[in-house]
């Protein structure tokens, strides 16, 4: 009698595992495969158009002499600043 209930329980545990585990899965499941939109992508193929030498491409980009100009002159005037210009100051528990 007593392993009578003992395969009763664990029957009823794994049939309840089962039914946990079943509907965790129909939950992730899709009814219909997503619609992307026509341009879907396009800006990445964009961007690696006008980074690729050599490529034909329409629209702005920045070839390695541009880029070299701009982070040299970042370095000089934004990570190394000159002066401060005020200070801050912090108060604290007043």
């Amino acid at each position: 009698m007593v392993r009578q209930m003992n395969n009763q329980k664990r029957l009823t545990r794994y049939l309840a595992i089962g039914t946990v585990a079943a509907l965790g899965l129909a939950g992730c499941a899709m009814e219909e495969s997503p619609e992307w939109s026509a341009d879907f992508g396009d800006s990445v193929r964009h961007t690696i158009a006008l980074q690729t030498g050599g490529a034909t491409h329409e629209g702005t980009g920045m070839d390695a002499v541009k880029a070299e100009t701009v982070l040299r002159a970042y370095r000089e005037d934004v990570a190394k600043p000159k002066s401060v210009e005020r200070d801050i100051i912090f108060r604290v528990g007043q």
